[in-house]
């Protein structure tokens, strides 16, 4: 009975390291996809940035917009153009609340 009871055990442990190696060569396997698809999304970009492309630009079957990057006027943050805040003089801020400090400054100062 003892034996039995030490081959089921033995058993149970070639199984569970049989399922341990599957799985630790299935997470390499797609570790290494996702290097290899992240390799060729940078080359693709750097190719695009070369090349002086604008616009969209198809990298790994994506299509992201470029953006231009702007800077607040009251803390100097780069952000995208597109969440850009203006005053009636065209200055550029990060949110509404750097517009009105900004706006304050200005009506404090003599």
């Amino acid at each position: 009975m003892k034996f039995v009871i030490l081959l089921i055990i033995v058993l149970a442990v070639l199984v569970w390291f049989q399922r341990l190696k599957k799985n630790l060569v299935e997470r390499a396997r797609q570790a290494t996809q996702a290097a290899e698809q992240y390799r060729r999304n940078a080359e693709a970009a750097a190719a695009a940035n070369s090349s002086g492309a604008t616009g969209q630009a198809s990298v790994g079957g994506a299509s992201p917009q470029v953006e231009t990057m702007v800077a607040c006027a009251h803390c100097g943050l780069h952000f995208p153009a597109s969440e850009a805040v203006t005053d009636h003089s065209g200055a550029i801020f990060c949110s509404e609340e750097h517009r009105r400090l900004q706006v304050a400054e200005r009506t404090r100062a003599p």
